[in-house]
């Protein structure tokens, strides 16, 4: 057993928590179980996935409504005035005081430009191009001095029925898009392409995580060695008090919509 790439926390982590020192065998292989246990269990009392990850053409039944919610969030989206675009170097400025670095941009990342004058579209990330300041991408731009009102965000593409729509005619926030004509109504006729989630667990998040994982190893360490395993050991008997627990310690990440 290893770790999930989505899992919420780390072995190192996990060990750290629990006062273990790594073997690389039988107990790490026990307590990886235990944190992708855990981060389950957490998911699914939230309704949502919580580590980014990519989703590609997810479906939506349209209702003739200008709002659209995604359904897993969030998704990185930041709105920009007096960008400066570079053609020669490939590389756009913000003075706003913000950071990139910050705000979760990293390399090799697809970014959905709106709203701009001559870039708009979906641009690359170049590798080493996330600095405070300043985004590097591979792709061709356009000189442009002031650019305001410009959305970047990790929205890829939008389709309503058969047609992509283009992307300077919705807009794209942390949870949501708005689109003025109205998505049509059918069933199923919305796809969307979008990189949501979060690049770095939150702490409280990350906690909940490990103190389930205390729980079940604490409930379950004086099970001998050769028994530990995925399918030795009960993780929880009181399931439905663990999923009020983490629904009352994290609510503020509860996906009520799903």
């Amino acid at each position: 057993m290893a770790v999930d790439q989505y899992a919420l926390t780390t072995l190192a982590a996990a060990n750290t928590y629990l006062g273990l020192t790594a073997d690389g065998g039988v107990v790490d292989a026990y307590i990886e179980t235990l944190i992708n246990r855990a981060s389950d269990i957490i998911e699914s009392a939230l309704n949502r996935l919580l580590k980014a990850r990519l989703y590609v053409k997810e479906r939506y039944s349209g209702n003739n409504q200008e709002t659209l919610y995604f359904k897993q969030y969030p998704v990185l989206a930041i709105n920009l005035d007096n960008l400066a675009w570079d053609a020669a170097t490939k590389k756009v400025t913000r003075n706003d005081g913000g950071s990139f670095t910050i705000d979760g941009f990293v390399a090799a990342d697809k970014v959905l430009v709106q709203n701009s004058e001559y870039n708009s579209g979906l641009l690359t990330i170049a590798a080493g191009g996330v600095a405070a300041l300043v985004l590097t991408f591979t792709d061709v731009i356009v000189d442009d001095a002031i650019d305001d009102n410009v959305i970047l965000s990790h929205c890829r593409e939008l389709w309503i029925n058969d047609s992509v729509v283009d992307g300077d005619d919705y807009e794209v926030n942390d949870n949501h898009i708005y689109y003025r004509s109205g998505f049509s109504k059918d069933h199923m006729n919305i796809r969307i392409t979008y990189y949501a989630g979060y690049i770095t667990i939150p702490d409280d998040i990350e906690a909940k995580c490990l103190e389930l994982i205390k729980m079940a190893y604490d409930k379950n360490k004086d099970v001998k060695s050769e028994k530990l395993g995925p399918y030795s050991i009960t993780f929880f008997d009181n399931k439905a008090e663990i999923i009020e627990s983490i629904r009352n310690d994290l609510s503020n990440y509860i996906n009520w919509s799903i």
